[in-house]
């Protein structure tokens, strides 16, 4: 027998707009964020060689500053938007009721209702959202380290 659905199960306006909210920034804030602080390092950093030759004074006074701020901004950014992807996860995980959606002593099981569906492809986008906007986190960290560790001017910058 299919259970009532109760007020509590479904999802207001103002939740899923939050939610696609929460969403969208994991999808492409965060990746703008990396992309961003790629495209800043690296013409930046380009202003202080000629081809791999570095130059007698750079182009960009106080490299280092430019560089280490637009990875601390997009740090900052990739990792707000990341918590806000896994919080809308972490919301629609404490609506879905695991347990009701077991198949209890092989019985034939009814679709379920609609609201609950809804909740299930909501909970599969902010899972996406999540791993996509944690992905670039690390994408950043890992940009950050090129940055730390790759001499302006060496072959592989």
């Amino acid at each position: 027998m299919q259970n009532a659905v109760t007020r509590d199960e479904r999802l207001t306006v103002a939740q899923k707009r939050r939610l696609g909210v929460y969403a969208g920034a994991g999808f492409f804030l965060s990746p703008g964020a990396w992309l961003l602080q790629v495209i800043v390092s690296e013409t930046v950093s380009a202003q202080t060689c000629d081809a791999t030759t570095p130059l007698n004074s750079p182009g960009v006074a106080h490299l280092h500053v430019w560089l280490y701020t637009t990875s601390i901004v997009a740090l900052a950014v990739a990792v707000l938007c990341a918590v806000l992807a896994i919080y809308g996860f972490v919301f629609l995980q404490k609506r879905h009721a695991p347990n009701e959606d077991r198949n209890h002593g092989g019985e034939s099981r009814e679709p379920p209702p609609p609201e609950k569906e809804e909740i299930s492809r909501k909970r599969f986008i902010a899972l996406c959202s999540t791993l996509v906007g944690c992905g670039f986190v690390v994408a950043v960290l890992f940009t950050i380290l090129a940055d730390v560790f790759i001499v302006s001017c060496s072959q592989w910058h």
